[in-house]
Order: structure tokens, then sequence, then C-alpha cells
């Protein structure tokens, strides 16, 4: 996948990614695993990939039963590596343990594996954010013998990843599930601000949306929070009169999102009702009355009444779309540019 979206020079390291000297410290027996209970009988066909930069790894650890391997990949490479391994090994349950950028880049670089006999994919949250997690319900404080629990009883949760291409290049998408451009990438900002100070998941959340809110009502972020970016959305394939359909074409716009997950942080709602598919969310610039319709779009408001102000709900199973100041894919920033975002095919995702 070298040049392609995932592998350009200007993007922000792989979640994986350690610094210089972490890649080249070899990790025989991480020191962060706690090994408990008694070896599986199946312990050769699960593996653990885990990101130990992860918020929760560094403070909790991890809690593995004798006998489960645990790999931490510092680089794409590595992991691509490690990946390759698990397929000729007949792994068939990998548990990631870390955040919404850790299974992004699992998904991603495994995908072009897996297009047959997929293995089950479990999410631990060890993040910041973790919202994957939250939508298909996984407690913070499950473990791997939880997941292996749940496994063996066949419990499973499935969603579709968005998946990013350019148009014109036949590499392997990009995968993920909560994608953002306009003031979004700003707030993901802030949010790695609240980071710093010691704010996570809910918090981290509630922070920075409070902050974009100041930002945009109050001018407090500069003019750039109230004017937008230039993006052009194109919808190909959707019914033409399916409302929210006037949100296609190239205008700047104050937020944009489009996520395949049913739930999201603090029970945000801003696609309406729950349901399943690709959701497109874009808001013209300047909105009126912004607190005021703000408020009522995150609460899941009446999609006419919010069409007349400018803020537009689509569901769709493509779009094409230019964003001229770069978007977020589950907590990482890419460049400006033409994407391609698609549905993909449902993964199936252990759920204790």
């Amino acid at each position: 996948m070298d040049g392609t979206i995932y592998d350009n020079g200007s993007l922000a390291r792989l979640a994986l990614d350690g610094t210089a000297d972490e890649q080249r410290t070899p990790v025989a027996s991480p020191a962060f695993v706690d090994r408990v209970g008694r070896t599986p009988k199946d312990a050769s066909r699960i593996a653990v990939i885990c990101n130990p930069r992860s918020h929760g790894v560094k403070t909790k650890g991890l809690d593995v039963p004798s006998g489960v391997d645990v790999l931490t990949p510092r680089t794409r490479a590595d992991l691509r590596r490690t990946l390759v391994d698990f397929k000729a090994r007949g792994v068939e349950l990998i548990v990631v343990a870390g955040g919404d950028g850790t299974v992004r880049d699992v998904l991603t670089c495994g995908g072009e594996l897996w297009t047959h006999g997929a293995p089950a994919i479990a999410v631990l949250p060890k993040g910041k954010t973790n919202a994957l997690a939250i939508d298909l319900g996984i407690d913070a404080d499950a473990g791997v013998a939880d997941v292996i629990d749940a496994w063996h009883a066949d419990r499973y949760t499935t969603r579709p990843a968005i998946e990013i291409t350019r148009p014109g290049e036949s590499d392997p998408p990009v995968r993920g599930f909560l994608f953002g451009a306009g003031i979004f990438v700003s707030a993901t900002d802030l949010a790695q601000t609240t980071h710093r100070f010691g704010a996570f998941n809910n918090v981290a959340v509630a922070l920075s949306m409070l902050g974009s809110i100041a930002n945009v009502a109050f001018g407090l972020g500069g003019s750039g929070w109230r004017e937008g970016k230039r993006i052009s959305i194109k919808a190909p394939g959707t019914d033409a009169s399916q409302p929210g359909m006037e949100v296609e074409g190239e205008r700047n716009r104050l937020i944009m999102l489009v996520s395949t997950m049913h739930r999201l942080p603090l029970g945000v709602r801003p696609f309406g009702q729950e349901r399943a598919g690709m959701k497109l969310l874009a808001t013209e610039a300047p909105i009126p009355n912004f607190i005021v319709n703000f408020w009522r779009t995150i609460r899941g408001g009446n999609d006419a009444k919010l069409a007349r102000k400018g803020i537009f709900r689509l569901d769709a199973k493509r779009l094409d779309l230019d964003v001229e100041d770069g978007f977020v894919l589950d907590g990482e920033v890419f460049p400006g540019g033409r994407y391609i975002l698609r549905e993909g095919a449902p993964i199936a995702f252990v759920t204790p």
C-alpha cells in the first residue's frame, strides 16, 4: 500500500507506531501483561494485538490468560507481518487492545488478507475515547478472558466500516467508523488538549464539544471556526427523492460527520434516530441561532426543521468528497483532497 492515503508521509503516524527508540527495542515479553487463569484449550487460535502506548494499557496493564500470544507491532510494516503470520497460523480470534485508532489500523492493514475466512475481531477499550467500544456495548473493564468466553458462546455484533479510497486508485481502502471534516478537525485538536489534562472518554468528548460551541458561538477561536471549510459532497446511486439530497454540492460547511456506528459517546444523535448503515450529517456555514440548532441536532431533532436551517442528514452507500482542509478518521488527521467513502461489508465483532 506504499503511496496510498494510508502511507502518505504527511499523515499522523500509525496509532501503533512508537518513537524511533521504541521501534528499535525488541518486545519479547511485554511488561504490562499479567498472566491470569488457565490456558484456554484453543489458545493457539487466539492472539492479542496490543498498543502499549494506549492510555488504558499504560495505566492499568492487560490481563491475559496463559498461553495466549500478545503482540505489540511497532510500525505499520510490523503490523502487516504480524497479521500475515496470524493467517498462516490459523488464528481465528484477534483481540485488539487499544483505542479507535488501533482498531482502524488493524482493520486497514488486515482487510486485504481477509477477503475469505476473516477472523473474529474483538475490541478492548484501552484508548482515550473508544467510540466503537461504546457503540458495541463493551464494558470498560472487559478483559481478554471475557472476550474468549463470548467467542465460545458465539456472541457477535456486526458493523460495517467506512471504506475510504482515492478516485482512480485500486489499493486497499482505509477502514474506520467515524469520519469528520470542517470544525471536527479543530475539535479533535481540542480533544487532544483535554487528554493532556487528564480527561478521557465521555469527559474528553464533553469538554471538546463545549469548547467548540464556545469558539463558534462567541468567536473565541477566531473567524475560522465560524466560516467553516469548503467541502464538495456528491451521493451517486442515492435516490434523488430521498430527504437530505439538498446536501449535494460544493460550499462552505461548518461540520461534516459520517459514521456506520449506531450509538455515539454521551448519547448524542447527530444522525437522528438509531439505525444501521452509513449516515451523513453536514451543515451549512454559518448556522443561524447556532446554539439552539446545535442542541437540536445532537439530540436527534426533526430532519425537515433542521434542513430549513441548512443542517442535512442523508443515508448513502457511497459519498464522493472533496475536502479543503483534511479530515479526521477515528482520531487521526488525513490531508485534504478528493476521496470516495463507501459502506463496507459487515465485520463480526465479539461482544462480551
